[in-house]
């Protein structure tokens, strides 16, 4: 009944309901047993037209091994040809399939070469980059050692600059303060000069005797001679008073009765602050033995804030 219901959607053009009832009609006969299965080569054929190869491919061929059980040559005779056609489509299309699944292949593999050649490649280049960055690394490191080696040593040719403005200062100071020193004391030989000239042509011999056997001038010229010096040494470094207390504990730090004098203690280290290190040109400057001057020195280290190895080091940096 549905095959006959199928042939009417046929002849009506309805393609659709066609379909819908060869298939009801099929599934009658394969529930029935039926081997004579006219519908379901019939709906194998518009499958096919409509290029649904694989389900026509299987419908005929289940159609065709039926009629073979069945042994009806009418059958085989009506089926042959559609098997034919669908089996030849079928295969053609499986061969394309088969033959495009070989170029999909050969191209997958292709690019999975390409790839595969890309990542080796990036590889290389990431060990190549990784090795150019430790390379930068090590030049930064190198450069930064450099600069602060420069650092280094730009400080200390500035400090060396400021050494030597100072020395230049120092010796400016001190040679105009020679210089007139010289000249006050050529007066004061000849003023000596002429008094020891009107004794003798006066027949004095023991007042004369008397003014050459005193102390009192050589008394009197080492005074001015420490003056002088204080002078000098205060008009370069007017804070170095202060600066020197700084270093000391604060119950031994020393004021000086004077602003314009120093003690026989900032006397040994203002000439030590000049470059004059020695004990024996220190004692040889201050009128005293060099064991005097190395006592002096070691009773005020022991007074000292800093450890006693680095003060004479703190003393020479004052005003720097």
């Amino acid at each position: 009944m549905a095959f006959f219901r199928s042939e009417i959607y046929k002849h009506l053009g309805n393609e659709t309901q066609q379909k819908y009832w060869l298939a009801v009609s099929a599934l009658c006969d394969i529930r029935n047993a039926v081997m004579d299965q006219a519908s379901l080569w019939s709906l194998a054929g518009l499958l096919s037209q409509d290029g649904d190869l694989e389900r026509s491919n299987r419908y005929v061929e289940y159609s065709w091994n039926c009629t073979q059980r069945f042994n009806t040559h009418l059958r085989s005779w009506l089926v042959s040809p559609i098997l034919g056609v669908i089996s030849d489509t079928y295969k053609t299309n499986l061969r394309t399939a088969n033959t495009r699944l070989l170029w999909l292949t050969a191209i997958v593999s292709l690019l999975s070469v390409i790839l595969l050649g890309s990542f080796v490649y990036v590889w290389c280049k990431k060990k190549q980059l990784s090795r150019a960055r430790n390379d930068l690394r090590l030049i930064n490191e190198q450069l930064s050692e450099l600069n602060r080696q420069l650092s280094n040593n730009n400080t200390q040719l500035a400090k060396l600059n400021v050494k030597l403005s100072e020395t230049n200062k120092v010796k400016d100071e001190y040679i105009g303060k020679f210089l007139s020193t010289c000249s006050e004391y050529i007066d004061k030989i000849d003023n000596y000069r002429i008094r020891v000239n009107r004794k003798l042509r006066a027949n004095q011999l023991s007042d004369l005797m008397k003014m050459t056997s005193s102390e009192q001038l050589k008394q009197d010229e080492i005074k001015e001679l420490f003056n002088n010096f204080d002078a000098v040494f205060l008009n370069l470094f007017p804070n170095f008073v202060a600066d020197f207390n700084t270093l000391l504990l604060p119950e031994h730090r020393i004021q000086p009765d004077s602003k314009t004098q120093l003690t026989t203690d900032l006397r040994i280290f203002a000439l030590i602050r000049l470059g004059i290190e020695e004990s024996s040109r220190i004692a040889e400057f201050l009128r005293y033995s060099p064991n005097s001057i190395y006592n002096y020195r070691a009773r005020i280290k022991n007074k000292a804030l800093c450890p006693r190895e680095e003060f004479e080091q703190r003393v020479k940096e004052i005003g720097m």
